[in-house]
């Protein structure tokens, strides 16, 4: 078994402008997707960035070596997953089942380690 990232990159300021109701079934999906990885027992972390994270990436403090190829753009971190599955096939096809994906996000599949 192999360790991967799903990296949700996208726009967020149609999420930051939804309806406290309208987050929550995003949210609600997240948490739908995360309990069929844990029944898989393929889920080994996740979380969403808050709206602080976005915010700072758009006001530019984030710490970085160089200039942020994402600055100014809109794409913005909005969450992560990482998992362990047999083969990056297995990590692809997770993914395609991430629900960032319905909300016109990307995810991308990111072997970890070395």
């Amino acid at each position: 078994m192999s360790r991967y990232l799903l990296l949700m990159r996208g726009d967020q300021s149609g999420f930051m402008a939804m309806s406290p109701a309208e987050k929550k079934k995003v949210i609600g999906d997240h948490v739908q997707f995360s309990k069929e990885l844990e029944a898989k027992g393929m889920i080994l972390d996740g979380d969403g960035c808050s709206a602080d994270t976005v915010l700072l990436e758009k006001k530019g403090k984030c710490v970085r070596s160089k200039k942020n190829p994402f600055e100014g753009t809109d794409s913005q971190i909005s969450g992560f997953y990482i998992i362990e599955a047999k083969n990056d096939a297995e990590a692809e096809k997770t993914a395609k089942g991430c629900p960032a994906l319905a909300h016109g996000e990307t995810v991308e599949v990111i072997l970890l380690g070395h």
